[in-house]
C-alpha cells in the first residue's frame, strides 16, 4: 500500500496555497479521472470551496515532499491519506509521466487507496476496474465529492435511466434560475451514452448560467477551453448536474 493511512487525529496547518489551488484552473487531464479534475476546479471557484480544498490537502508540516489527502470513509469520518510528491510505485509509472501536478497525482492516488479499501463507488464505476485501469478512474462526481468534502451534493438525475436533461427541464431551470442570480456555485454537468465533442460519459464544468442570453458554459478539462451554448443544447446533449452553491459548503454552520 502506498504511503501512510490513518485516523485523523493530528492537525497539520501546511494546508496547499491559493496559487495551487488557481493552478487547477491550468492543469489538462491525462487520465478517465474527469469527475475529479472538473471538481477539483468547480470548488476554487467559491470562497468556502476553496476553504474545503485547503482543510482537505495540506501538504505535511514534518516533511514538505509528503502531501496529506483527507477523504471521508463510508461512517463520514476524515481517513488521512500520506503520499509523496513524486509517488512512482508499481502501476502508476504513467501517472507519475503523463500528470506534472502533484496535488492532482496525491489525490487521484488517495482516491485509488480509498476504493480498494472501501470498495464505494457505484458498482457500474467498478466494473472497469478489472480491466486495465486505475481504481481512481471512473467514477460518479456525486460520489467524489461527498467522500472529498464530507457534504452531499445537489444532483439532478445523476444515476437516474435517461438519456438527457429533457425530461428535467422545470428541475433545471429552477437550479439554472439560481445559479444565474447566485455566480459563486460549484457545479458539474455530465454526458451520458449521447456526445459533445465525441465523448460519452464525460464530465464538464459548468462555469456559467446566463439566462438573459439563454446561454450556459462548460469546459471540459483535456482541452481546458470553455464553450457556450444554449440552453436547449444542452438540455438535449448532457445527462447530469452534481455540485453546490457557495453556502453548501459553509463548513462552520454544519
Amino acid at each position: 500500500m502506498l504511503g501512510r493511512i490513518s485516523s485523523l487525529n493530528i492537525p497539520f496547518k501546511a494546508s496547499i496555497s491559493d496559487k495551487d489551488i488557481d493552478n487547477f484552473e491550468h492543469s489538462k487531464q491525462y487520465f478517465s479521472d474527469c469527475y475529479l479534475m472538473t471538481t477539483l476546479e468547480t470548488l476554487s471557484h467559491t470562497p468556502n470551496g476553496r476553504k474545503v480544498l485547503k482543510e482537505q490537502i495540506k501538504y505535511d508540516d514534518n516533511n514538505p515532499k509528503l502531501i496529506n489527502c483527507y477523504l471521508h470513509d463510508p461512517s463520514g469520518e476524515q481517513v488521512k491519506y500520506t503520499i509523496p510528491t513524486n509517488a512512482v510505485v508499481d502501476g502508476y509509472e504513467k501517472l507519475y509521466r503523463l500528470q506534472p501536478n502533484e496535488i492532482i497525482r496525491s489525490v487521484d492516488i488517495s482516491v485509488a487507496e480509498y476504493e480498494k479499501k472501501y470498495k464505494a463507488k457505484p458498482w457500474i464505476c467498478r466494473v472497469t476496474d478489472k480491466f486495465k485501469t486505475y481504481a481512481f478512474e471512473n467514477n460518479l462526481p456525486s460520489h467524489f465529492m461527498k467522500v472529498f468534502t464530507g457534504v452531499e451534493p445537489r444532483v439532478i438525475a445523476e444515476k437516474d435511466f435517461n438519456l438527457d436533461l429533457n425530461g428535467y427541464r422545470d428541475e433545471v431551470m429552477k437550479l439554472f434560475k439560481r445559479m444565474d442570480k447566485e455566480k459563486e456555485h460549484s457545479f458539474v454537468i455530465g454526458t451520458g451514452a449521447k456526445m459533445l465533442d465525441g465523448r460519452t460519459w464525460h464530465v464538464y464544468i459548468l462555469e456559467d448560467v446566463d439566462l438573459e442570453n439563454n446561454t450556459v458554459t462548460v469546459k471540459e478539462k483535456r482541452g481546458n477551453k470553455p464553450r457556450v451554448m444554449s440552453i436547449d443544447t444542452a438540455l438535449n446533449t448532457f445527462k447530469y448536474i452534481a455540485g453546490y452553491f457557495n453556502s453548501d459548503l459553509n463548513t462552520e454552520s454544519k
